[in-house]
């Protein structure tokens, strides 16, 4: 059996080095078709009174960076947007691996507020209304777009070949897009980092799937080395 080739849709700047990643990781080849594009908006909104802010991904810490927002206490979604932010110079913390988690997370501890979260065009969660409604008030701020693209021309062969492919997805925007454009002849072996990433791809019909034990770039090539190893019959992912 041809070995399986590995279909990445994430993003610039992120899916050029998770395609990177990948590839060293598994020693298999990488094809890369981002199917969003994301671009700055802004503008920030008035910044008085914020106590604290929500980062949901790395594009909108690097929207804020780009808009030359201040340095505020940030609580991110998963480590990697944490990373980022702290890398841009703010005082930042990761909780929860979703939004689900980040606001169940936050009702919890009753952080100080009023609270901004800075996030694209498109988003799930509700985060600032269920926060709001929690009695921690929070604003929301839409700072960067996130524009659909199709499918490259070797994507689109390379999902209507018969040869294995891995799809590790990293967000249910991305997965969803998939879902809407894609009509798949090849096995599909979906890798997904978390169960609403999952979710969004099942019209995608993946013969096999597998979420992520923790939603990070780490966990994500270890379920990524589980999948390739049932696929090529060495074992089965646990």
């Amino acid at each position: 059996m041809r070995r399986p080739t590995i279909l990445v849709t994430r993003p610039a700047p992120d899916g050029a080095a998770t395609a990177k990643a990948l590839a060293k990781a598994t020693g298999l080849s990488v094809v890369e078709s981002p199917l969003l594009e994301i671009a700055t908006t802004g503008p920030l909104p008035d910044l008085d009174g914020i106590r604290q802010l929500i980062f949901t991904s790395r594009n909108g810490v690097r929207a804020y960076t780009a808009l030359g927002g201040p340095d505020l206490p940030a609580i991110c979604i998963g480590d990697a947007t944490a990373e980022a932010a702290q890398e841009a110079g703010l005082t930042a913390r990761a909780i929860g691996g979703d939004a689900e988690a980040l606001v169940a997370a936050l009702i919890q501890d009753r952080p100080e507020a009023p609270i901004l979260h800075l996030r694209g065009e498109a988003a799930r969660g509700e985060i600032a209304e269920r926060l709001t409604a929690a009695g921690i008030a929070t604003r929301e701020a839409v700072i960067y777009r996130q524009t659909p693209l199709d499918l490259t021309e070797d994507a689109r062969a390379l999902l209507s070949d018969r040869r294995p492919v891995i799809l590790p997805l990293y967000s249910p925007r991305t997965a969803a897009r998939l879902a809407e454009i894609a009509q798949p002849r090849a096995p599909l072996h979906l890798v997904a980092m978390s169960t609403a990433i999952a979710r969004a791809a099942a019209p995608l019909g993946a013969e096999k799937k597998i979420i992520a034990d923790t939603p990070d770039a780490t966990a994500m090539i270890r379920a990524v080395l589980a999948t390739l190893r049932r696929v090529e019959g060495m074992g089965s992912p646990h």
